[in-house]
């Protein structure tokens, strides 16, 4: 589906690192914190039910998931995750099981987790099932990619990890840093074209549209998507003549991406962007793969920096 969230081709970028690793008797490197509201029971959009009775050793698919799990306090229960979690620093020694798209059941399996968290993401199922007929609960969650996703994730994390509570408590956090930084957009006087660029791959840069986590962040952000001025719904292959027409004043990218074509210069020159305003003004954007992509709990954080960005009007400093 186009509109899903590319974190998958970050984790894509990040195969040359180790998978894989065993089961250890320490969970996530200390004492397991209690999660005291278990058993959950869950039905996904698998359909499949799933009740959860143990969250003291976690595995999680996407780094989304990764970064919500640790912002909920339960980071030391968390014994696996997959090559897209690169945040908070402490998962960067954990044992790595693959990636949500491209998955493997044995990595899962050898670290003998008590619960299994993704989003419909995940492929193939068959892997899935493999670690289901294991003994092994797999909690699927829809893929969210609208602004609301952030809380949306974080009380569903919440409720199966037995913790509600304490996901409520970070929710409210969490959407009132959203909440501010809508806000602040709103008191722009400017409303600036942008056109959001992703770097998939050596052969594959991607324009984002309409119903895209890049085009949510920039509507919030007041922003002009040129993509979806253009018609563009989802992601499509990037055409530099769609991108000269969009005209934008400003580009959003990811990191990786940058890095993968030799830098910001390289990124600049690359057929299309060149002939940008935004390139000749030096307004290219570049931020990192998950901080952007994740719609996770720094998502307030991210757009806070995004509207100052494309607002140069709203910084303290003007």
């Amino acid at each position: 589906m186009a509109g899903r969230r590319l974190l998958p081709m970050l984790a894509l970028a990040l195969l040359t690192a180790a998978c894989g690793g065993g089961s250890s008797d320490a969970t996530g490197g200390t004492t397991a914190v209690p999660t005291p509201g278990l058993p959950v029971t869950y039905t996904g959009p698998d359909g499949v039910t799933t009740t959860v009775e143990d969250a003291s050793r976690i595995v999680t698919l996407s780094g989304e998931f990764t970064e919500t799990v640790f912002a909920l306090g339960l980071g030391p229960n968390v014994v696996g995750v997959d090559l897209s979690s690169v945040y908070p620093d402490e998962v960067l020694g954990l044992p790595k099981v693959g990636v949500e798209f491209r998955l493997l059941a044995e990595p899962i399996i050898a670290l003998e987790p008590t619960v299994v968290i993704g989003d419909e993401d995940v492929i193939p199922m068959t892997a899935v099932e493999q670690v289901r007929a294991a003994g092994i609960p797999v909690v699927v969650f829809p893929a969210l990619t609208t602004i609301e996703a952030p809380v949306a994730k974080i009380r569903q994390v919440a409720e199966i990890l037995g913790i509600p509570e304490r996901g409520e408590e970070l929710a409210v956090e969490v959407q009132a840093e959203i909440d501010a930084a809508v806000e602040l957009a709103g008191r722009a006087e400017t409303e600036p074209r942008v056109a959001f660029v992703y770097i998939a791959s050596d052969d594959t840069v991607l324009l984002f549209g309409e119903d895209t986590v890049g085009g949510g962040l920039l509507e919030a952000a007041g922003a002009v998507n040129v993509a979806a001025e253009l018609g563009i719904e989802g992601w499509v292959p990037l055409t530099p003549e769609a991108l000269v027409a969009g005209a934008p004043e400003y580009i959003v990218t990811a990191s990786r991406g940058v890095e993968a074509t030799g830098g910001l210069d390289a990124f600049v020159a690359l057929p299309g962007v060149a002939e940008t305003p935004a390139a000749a003004a030096g307004n290219v954007l570049v931020y990192e793969d998950l901080y952007l992509l994740g719609l996770a709990p720094r998502t307030g954080d991210v757009l806070r920096e995004l509207v100052l960005a494309l607002h140069p009007e709203l910084s303290p400093e003007q």
